[in-house]
Order: structure tokens, then C-alpha cells, then sequence
């Protein structure tokens, strides 16, 4: 009766062993992040939108529809920068409202970021499906200095900014949006 035990132990052992080594596998390959890949963009002038989502997001080659996101494009019409003081280097920028909408995904964050600065906001969401961020959230906006009149490469006007507004949704989707925003100049 031993020996016939003695195959069916090394059996056991050598089946362990497999199961081991291919839950070791998968959990190396639940560790690495996603690569990301630009599902969608549009350029219009200097300004570029795009919405990115890991590789599996992507519509598969041959396919004849459209993946379509959830995640939509980040609205920030009219950003500004004024300069309440003419006679200080000193102005602020802020857009009338930023929104965007991930339906039916909830919205995790917002973020926005000038190019001298780094991120200069950051908005969390807390299950809601759209996030809609109106200028009085920064009341006075984000502080620069205006800079001298062509500092920015136009004539009659300060330093220009480059801004990027970025979203992210629960689906691990993201959107986002870059502009360049000019300041009034500063003699």
C-alpha cells in the first residue's frame, strides 16, 4: 500500500508546483500598469483635446464600429487672465467653468495645471456621473505675473501660459484638454 501512495504524493507535489507558478504569472501580470493609448483627439488652432484609456480600450483592428468612450471632452471655454491692478505685475487666470462627463462612470478627478507652476488644481468627485467646476470655486483664479508687453510672442500683449485640464473617470478613462491662455503686458 506505500508504494502506490508514493506516485500519488509526487503527483500531488508536481500539480502544486504547477498551480504555484501560474498564480505567480498572473500576479506579475495584475502588477504592471495598463499602457495607455489615445482613443480620441481633436485640434483646433494651438489648442489639442484628447481622450486616452488603457490599451484594451481601443477598437480592435478590422473592427467596423467605433469603441466609443465614456469619458467625454473637458469644456473650458473662455479662459482669461486679467490684471485688476494696472499698475502691478500681477494677474490671474481662470476659466468661466470647466465641466466634463463620464456617464455612466462616476468622475474621480479633475486636475489643472500651468506650465510655470505645475498643478495648480485638483477636483474630486464623489459618485457623480459629470463634474462642473464654475469660476467662483477660485474666486480671484490662479496668480502670475503678466510680464512685459511681446514677453509672450505677440505683440501688445504679456507672458503667455500653457495650461493642460485633465479628468479621469472610474473606468480609468481620461480626457484632456490644453490651451494656451495671454496675459494683459506689464510696462
Amino acid at each position: 500500500m506505500r508504494k502506490s501512495l508514493i506516485p500519488v504524493l509526487i503527483a500531488l507535489f508536481l500539480l502544486g508546483a504547477a498551480f504555484g507558478a501560474l498564480a505567480a504569472a498572473r500576479g506579475q501580470q495584475a502588477s504592471s500598469p495598463p499602457a495607455e493609448v489615445i482613443l480620441q483627439s481633436e485640434t483646433q488652432g494651438f489648442n489639442t483635446r484628447q481622450v486616452s484609456g488603457p490599451a484594451g480600450s481601443a477598437p480592435a483592428q478590422g473592427s467596423t464600429a467605433p469603441n466609443q468612450p465614456n469619458i467625454g471632452f473637458i469644456d473650458s471655454p473662455t479662459a482669461g487672465c486679467v490684471q485688476p491692478d494696472p499698475a502691478k505685475n500681477e494677474c490671474y487666470i481662470n476659466w468661466y467653468y470647466m465641466s466634463v462627463d463620464a456617464a455612466p462612470n462616476y468622475m474621480i478627478t479633475m486636475t489643472a495645471y500651468l506650465n510655470d507652476f505645475g498643478m495648480i488644481g485638483r477636483y474630486a468627485g464623489f459618485f457623480q456621473t459629470s463634474m462642473y467646476v464654475p469660476f467662483n470655486m477660485n474666486p480671484s483664479g490662479y496668480k502670475v505675473a503678466c510680464g512685459a508687453d511681446g514677453s509672450g510672442g505677440q505683440p501688445h500683449l504679456g507672458k503667455a501660459y500653457g495650461y493642460a485640464i485633465r479628468a479621469r473617470d472610474s473606468a480609468n478613462l481620461s480626457s484632456a484638454n490644453y490651451g494656451t491662455v495671454y496675459c494683459p503686458p506689464f510696462p
